[in-house]
């Protein structure tokens, strides 16, 4: 028989529909049962970085989920994990915290054979083999649930994320921007939704076939995730479209970003293809927009690129203020459908970025 204070964690868990919702019940669940003095939740990326003439290297990084500002911290920052990191097969491991009392044991979260996350506990005193049990209990139920949540989120061809979760983003995006004013906001602390469109892709499924169609797919997925941070959101929409959140940016960095990208798919040997090219278009986020509002400005800028040449970017913004396109008017009918979907609860704010 399941003790009350259990039962209840694990159906709390299990109620998760987003990840940050499912890491926050996660870290809750053990500070009532273990009573750590602290637990941090980590999730371990390996970021490309150019390093003097030597050209690219892959460097470990920490990104703390539950942090809002997405921080990040080279593994050394943060005691134990790299040691941690360096050792093969180890279940858990437990060290002494340097100028205190307190131990650390780190828990490895292992997603499809590799090391994805790393959760931390710091007490007094050894921890009994039964929590020990406990906590690898909850880690693999966690696991469980987060491959379910990542195929409803994710685009089962590229890994990317999909229409469902771009849903749940923005809302969050745009909730936040409505709880910050504009004399609060730092030009640099904004978001720019940006869509992408592979130029003439029909004619590589009619020439090649749909097998390399797939392939070239996957690996414009591969691209936006090398030339992207980890905390820009990257969506497939379907076909050929793409779209991606950029965080914490202004109009200038935004075009910075897109235009690097946009280079690297000009410059990318495409197996059979050779070449190929994507057009962009973006609009910066701001609080008087809702969701089918952005999604129409950054499509005219994208269709004006397409109409102009392809292969280039277009902000909505700049081409309103050139005189180049008329601005988009408030959809009554679209917004009143998305915050009766919001409100309902068919849209859930996630706090997915």
């Amino acid at each position: 028989m399941l003790d009350s204070a259990l039962r209840h964690e694990i159906v709390v868990l299990t109620q998760q529909e987003d990840r940050i919702g499912l890491i926050s019940c996660l870290v809750g669940a053990l500070n009532k049962l273990i009573k750590p003095c602290d637990t941090r939740f980590f999730d371990l990326h390996h970021e490309i970085v150019t390093h003097g003439y030597s050209g690219k290297r892959t460097v470990p990084i920490l990104i703390e989920p539950l942090d809002p500002n997405n921080s990040v911290f080279p593994v050394h920052a943060i005691e134990g994990v790299e040691g941690f990191l360096t050792k093969e097969h180890e279940i858990f491991l437990v060290f002494p915290l340097s100028g205190s009392e307190r131990q650390r044991i780190i828990f490895p979260i292992i997603y499809e054979g590799t090391v994805k996350s790393l959760l931390l506990l710091d007490r007094y005193g050894e921890l009994p083999a039964e929590a020990i049990s406990l906590i690898h209990f909850f880690c693999e139920m966690f696991n469980n649930l987060q491959r379910t949540i990542r195929a409803k989120d994710q685009d089962p061809l590229t890994g990317l994320f999909n229409r469902r979760s771009f849903d749940t983003t923005i809302s969050q995006v745009l909730d936040a921007f409505s709880h910050t004013t504009r004399k609060d906001r730092l030009p640099a602390h904004g978001a720019c939704l940006a869509v992408f469109d592979i130029d003439h892709f029909k004619r590589v499924n009619d020439l090649h076939g749909h097998a390399i169609g797939d392939e070239v797919l996957i690996l414009f997925a591969r691209l936006m995730e090398e030339m992207f941070r980890h905390g820009d959101r990257l969506y497939r929409f379907g076909g050929e479209e793409f779209m991606a959140i950029i965080i914490e940016v202004d109009i200038g960095k935004a075009l910075c970003a897109l235009e690097r990208f946009r280079k690297a798919v000009e410059s990318f040997p495409f197996p059979q293809i050779c070449q190929l090219t994507v057009s962009i278009g973006a609009v910066m986020v701001n609080t008087s927009d809702y969701s089918p509002v952005l999604l129409e400005k950054s499509d005219k800028a994208l269709y004006y690129a397409k109409e102009h040449g392809r292969n280039q970017i277009h902000f909505y913004d700049r081409l309103v203020a050139d005189g180049k396109l008329e601005e988009v008017e408030h959809l009554a009918n679209d917004i009143e459908i998305w915050s009766k979907s919001l409100h309902d609860g068919a849209i859930s704010p996630s706090s997915a970025i």
